[in-house]
């Protein structure tokens, strides 16, 4: 009868422990710890869709500049059988792709700003090269408006 009443202490005490270690402080924060965090997050907040807009449409004003910069040596090389006017056409064709290149890289570099935290001149010089890349193709149009969309969510930090 004593190992049977030994052995139900030994299960009480043991009990008992678990039920301090249970309400004990460190289990309470671990428990704490396990919950979902509810409070906002101190990170500040980035235009992330803004960034992906901006992306997209000067990818699409690379490619449109690219294919022009293309057309246009093809026109200087298979055209026409006036020379002067098929060089003329290849040549203003290449200046026009060169410049919406340099436009796309300027919206990417402005897209890169913003990425890094200074949104407000990222935004405006993402919002100048957007719309001055209307005059060279703008990304079949796509890109212009892609780029005035992303510029618009940057300064709004979306």
């Amino acid at each position: 009868m004593k190992i049977q009443i030994r052995s139900f202490n030994a299960i009480v005490d043991l009990g008992e422990t678990l039920y301090r270690l249970h309400r004990s402080p460190a289990i309470r924060r671990t428990e704490f710890l396990q919950q979902p965090n509810t409070q906002p997050s101190s990170k500040p907040r980035r235009a992330t869709l803004g960034i992906v807009f901006l992306i997209v449409g000067a990818i699409l004003i690379l490619i449109r500049g690219l294919i022009r910069i293309v057309a246009g040596d093809i026109i200087t090389f298979v055209g026409s059988d006036e020379v002067g006017h098929r060089f003329l056409a290849g040549i203003a064709l290449n200046i026009i792709g060169g410049v919406a290149v340099v436009f796309a890289i300027l919206i990417l570099v402005g897209a890169y700003l913003i990425y890094n935290k200074m949104e407000a001149t990222g935004a405006v010089l993402v919002l100048i090269f957007s719309m001055l890349s209307i005059l060279v193709g703008s990304g079949w149009l796509i890109g212009l408006i892609l780029g005035v969309i992303g510029g618009i969510l940057a300064l709004l930090k979306k």
